[in-house]
C-alpha cells in the first residue's frame, strides 16, 4: 500500500500524487484515472478524500469526469 505521509491535508497530498503520475506520463492525456474507491484502498484515506481531490484536478482543469464512466486526464489540445 502506497501512503501519504506529508503535513498538507491528505486531498492535497493525493492532488500531488496525481499531478506527479500526469506529469510522468504514467497517466496520459484521455486514461481513466483509477476509481475513487481504488484510489481510496491503495492510501488508506476515505472516498470522501479522494472526491475532493478530484474535484480540485477538475476545477483546474487537469481531468474531467464523465457521471458513469468516470475521471480522466484532460485530453491534449
Amino acid at each position: 500500500m502506497a501512503s501519504l505521509d506529508g503535513i498538507a491535508p491528505l486531498r492535497d497530498q493525493l492532488v500531488e500524487v496525481i499531478r506527479e503520475r500526469i506529469a510522468s506520463g504514467k497517466y496520459q492525456p484521455g486514461t481513466k484515472l483509477p476509481t475513487t474507491s481504488e484510489l481510496a484502498d491503495e492510501y488508506d484515506i476515505s472516498t470522501r478524500t479522494v472526491s475532493e481531490a478530484f474535484r480540485i484536478l477538475r476545477e483546474s482543469g487537469e481531468v474531467i469526469g464523465v457521471r458513469g464512466r468516470g475521471v480522466f486526464v484532460r485530453p491534449s489540445e
